[in-house]
């Protein structure tokens, strides 16, 4: 005989399964039951023995515990990392305490005192040990006339000479001085002035250094006797240095540069005149410091 049906309408109806003798229960569906539901459905379907169950329930709670013990080492540990971390990064912005307590050895020269005082600036051309190159006719008389910046014109050049004996440039006492002075060279011309009135011989000694060029220069300001020989030449310098002339010097570094000048009419000169202190200007300031500058400059 088959037992009763109950017919149930759809709103009466659940979602529970009735089983009968021998039926085993079917999994549910993945999703819809918690771990521990789930763990209770597979031991029903293998049918596990009671004392399966109690030890299936404690494994269940030992890896529940070990879940959460598991947890908080990990929060410790990645709160001990990002603790570690912040230090790093902000005793990357503190001073090095070892740096900041180190003392100075003593009698050695703190940075402040290295840079206390500038440098010495050594003049390349006060001295022939650093100004070696050897002063030439074509540096300082390189043309048949030569124009000085801001001048009174063009001088013709009349006539070149180098000295190898500086004695020979000088007359009487200067002449004694250049002997006993350690003077390489002596380079000079004798030239005319822009207007054809004067005629001047015009040079540059090679002395040591700077303090015996300027010594030497003191030693003419006192007035000794003689002074710088003239460069005589035909035409118009013929009669250069025999009558009275007028000298004009200055140094430059260890050079010290003169000018002899005489009226090209034979003429004695009385006074400095304009015309004379122009040559003067022209020469000695200008156009010898001009071509002597560069040796300054490339050094």
């Amino acid at each position: 005989m088959r037992a009763p049906t109950a017919r149930l309408s759809p709103e009466d109806r659940t979602p529970t399964v009735r089983l009968r003798a021998g039926d085993r229960p079917l999994p549910p569906t993945p999703g819809q039951h918690s771990a521990e539901e789930e763990m209770e459905a597979h031991l029903d379907q293998i049918q596990a023995s009671r004392p399966l169950r109690r030890a299936a329930q404690r494994a269940r709670r030992r890896t529940k515990w070990w879940l959460v013990a598991l947890a908080i080492v990990s929060g410790l540990a990645v709160a001990a990392a990002c603790t570690a971390g912040a230090f790093i990064v902000l005793r990357e912005g503190e001073p090095d305490p070892s740096a900041s307590s180190a003392e100075p050895v003593a009698g050695q020269p703190s940075s402040v005192d290295e840079f206390a005082g500038a440098p010495d600036v050594v003049d390349p051309i006060a001295s022939r040990a650093t100004d070696t190159a050897p002063i030439s006719v074509e540096e300082l008389f390189g043309a048949d006339a030569i124009v000085p910046d801001g001048g009174t014109g063009a001088y013709k050049v009349l006539e070149t000479e180098t000295l190898s004996n500086c004695a020979d440039a000088g007359l009487d006492e200067l002449a004694d001085l250049l002997d006993d002075a350690d003077c390489t060279q002596t380079v000079r011309a004798t030239l005319v002035n822009p207007d054809g009135g004067y005629a001047a011989t015009a040079g540059v000694l090679n002395l040591a250094d700077a303090a015996e060029a300027d010594s030497l220069r003191a030693a003419i300001e006192a007035g000794l006797e003689g002074g710088f020989a003239a460069l005589r030449t035909d035409g118009e310098a013929a009669e250069l240095g025999r009558a009275a002339t007028m000298v004009g010097y200055n140094t430059y570094g260890h050079y010290l540069m003169y000018v002899v000048i005489g009226r090209t009419d034979g003429e004695p000169i009385e006074e400095a005149s304009e015309p004379v202190r122009a040559i003067v200007s022209d020469l000695v300031d200008v156009w010898f410091i001009d071509q002597l500058n560069p040796r300054r400059e490339v050094q």
